[in-house]
């Protein structure tokens, strides 16, 4: 990942981060993490040689210190907690050793950096009761020169270079993990939709979702849960979108995006994307709308997959919906790592011979309390697996629209009226199942 530095008048953390302060001494960056985190918040290297040696301005104690150091940092991700890395970081080592802790722990990783000059950090020293020696403050001022040449390069989420001198130093917002729900059950859950409009208010009525003109809504107070690709490939992309925009604002639904409406989202944003997997379909079906009816419903269709979180947490934790997928130690933590998780699965960079990405199967090795429902790859019927199943049977390919109630952890499907996109090559999906 190439996330180049940036400044930025303030730092948006959703749940817990590893921050990671990179700058030489007397930049300010102890002083600054004080004012925005609290003590227990942050891991200092000096503290750490003061913890096993008494003294922090030992230079001796270094081993013994980075050790806690990295031993603190790692107990406090298992506890899913905020962290502060308060080092100089100016080695490119030590940010690896960091980021590879991060992504061990599935921890958004974010580097700030303080990019003070010689002269400040000298005025800065001489004020200081324990004063670094010139030649110290000299040789970290060129490792800073490499490590800001560099750092965008090394996989952080992102890079934020805080100002200089006068500059006003960048504040930091903390925000709520918004993946978790308070809407309590019970929730009706459904897997892939990709346009298959008529399946889906079909599999509603099955559910038993009344409609009242354009308003639907159930009689026991059910939630509706989409598990995301409601764009692409189907015969009525808009009319799927209209329907869950319209019960979300009521409070009668909640959705997560898939990978399909994330492309869609970018490129109704403009952004450069190859137009292939069933894209083409969800934009023919939005040209084909009259022109004030089609700004409108872009700008919904827009906002509504943007403000989306990547997967929720929902009945205090006994249940997740994420589209592709989400490993345990995910669970709680938003960064770009967990996004792509959640939209694409398990995914190894590969391709099959048939031209499918190559997926670990992370179903397999799940191991956590909370139920996992997902869809994103088509498989014949919906089988409960290690606390967690695949609800997405492969509508659009002629398949079955899949519905999983919960609590009552039952499912409701209804068969495909055509094949409206022929199969991927190799896809686990057949279609002589027998209904049940």
């Amino acid at each position: 990942m190439d996330a180049s530095p940036k400044s930025a008048p303030e730092i948006r953390l959703r749940g817990p981060h590893l921050v990671v302060l990179v700058g030489a001494s007397g930049a300010g960056k102890s002083t600054w993490a004080a004012r925005h985190f609290s003590p227990t918040e942050i891991v200092s290297t000096d503290r750490c040689r003061a913890l096993v040696g008494d003294r922090e301005e030992v230079q001796a104690y270094s081993k013994q210190a980075f050790e806690l150091f990295y031993f603190l940092i790692e107990k406090r991700m298992e506890l899913r907690k905020m962290i502060v890395a308060d080092s100089t970081a100016l080695d490119a080592g030590t940010r690896r050793n960091l980021l590879d802790l991060a992504h061990a722990h599935a921890y958004p990783a974010v580097a700030i950096v303080f990019p003070a000059s010689l002269d400040a950090r000298r005025s800065r020293n001489a004020g200081r009761a324990r004063q670094v020696p010139d030649d110290v403050l000299v040789t970290q001022q060129a490792a800073m020169d490499r490590a800001v040449a560099s750092i965008g390069r090394e996989g952080w989420d992102t890079v934020n270079m805080l100002g200089q001198g006068e500059t006003k130093p960048a504040s930091v917002v903390r925000l709520g993990a918004e993946v978790r729900s308070t809407t309590a059950p019970p929730y009706d859950i459904v897997g892939d939709v990709h346009g298959c409009y008529d399946e889906l208010t079909e599999l509603l009525a099955k559910l038993g979702w009344l409609v009242d003109g354009e308003t639907w809504s159930h009689p026991e107070g059910r939630t509706l849960i989409s598990l995301g690709d409601l764009a692409d490939r189907g015969p009525d992309v808009p009319a799927c979108f209209r329907l869950w925009i319209r019960l979300h604002a009521g409070g009668k639904a909640l959705f997560v995006p898939g990978n399909h409406d994330n492309k869609l989202m970018r490129y109704l944003r403009g952004r450069k994307v190859t137009v292939s997997h069933g894209l083409a379909a969800s934009i023919e079906q939005l040209d084909a709308l009259p022109r004030r009816e089609r700004g409108e419903l872009q700008a919904a269709i827009l906002r509504f997959i943007a403000e989306a979180p990547p997967y929720l947490v929902l009945d205090d934790g006994k249940l997740i919906v994420a589209h592709a997928g989400i490993k345990r130690e995910m669970i709680g933590k938003v960064s770009k790592r967990i996004q792509d998780f959640t939209l694409y699965g398990d995914v190894t960079g590969e391709r099959t011979p048939d031209g499918l990405p190559v997926r670990r199967d992370w179903a397999a090795q799940y191991r956590g309390n909370a139920f996992i429902v997902y869809g994103h790859t088509p498989v014949p019927k919906p089988i409960p697996f290690r606390r967690t199943v695949n609800i997405d049977q492969g509508c659009v390919f002629g398949g079955r629209l899949t519905a999983m109630r919960y609590p009552e952890m039952t499912f409701e499907h209804v068969r495909a009226k055509r094949t409206y996109y022929e199969r991927p090559a190799g896809s686990l999906l057949t279609l002589d199942e027998p209904d049940g």
